[in-house]
């Protein structure tokens, strides 16, 4: 069964900005087309799901596909992340980074700024503001730490 790359009416996700070690590896291709049939053969199971046989084998290949997926996962780690756009095959290792404020060193370092952004923690709408206006830098509140940033990841397996 060939993928289209537009389902029901919307285009699939570019993840070029986001992804980690973006490569197109042919191994995680590879492994996201075997989850794809994968799904193909849970989704017409589930069709007749009612009849106890086809129920098991249903129940095995969620199974498999758990398997399959961390298997990808280790791929990606590997060889790197992979798109196809076209298609709409991701194998994706997404970075986030969660920022907060240390409210109190803000106060101690800007405190002309500080009623207009400190409520009980910092207020990053105005923040923002602030930064976006060039009043401030994200580097100068790194330098203060004021700024914490925290990475995390996600995968997005499709």
């Amino acid at each position: 069964m060939e993928n289209q790359a537009v389902t029901k009416g919307r285009k699939n996700t570019d993840y070029s900005a986001s992804a980690v070690n973006l490569k197109n590896p042919i191994e995680v291709s590879e492994a996201i087309s075997k989850i794809k049939d994968l799904q193909n053969e849970l989704d017409n199971l589930d069709a007749t799901m009612h009849a106890y046989p086809e129920y098991q084998q249903m129940i095995e290949k969620q199974q498999e596909m758990a398997i399959r997926r961390k298997e990808t996962e280790t791929l990606i780690e590997c060889f790197g992340s992979y798109q196809d756009v076209d298609k709409g095959w991701y194998g994706v290792k997404q970075r986030a980074i969660t920022k907060s404020y240390n409210a109190g060193l803000f106060e101690s370092c800007f405190p002309e700024f500080a009623p207009a952004v400190i409520i009980k923690a910092v207020d990053t709408v105005k923040l923002n503001g602030l930064l976006k206006g060039g009043l401030l830098t994200e580097e100068g509140l790194k330098r203060a730490n004021i700024l914490e940033e925290k990475e995390s990841f996600r995968f997005i397996i499709k």
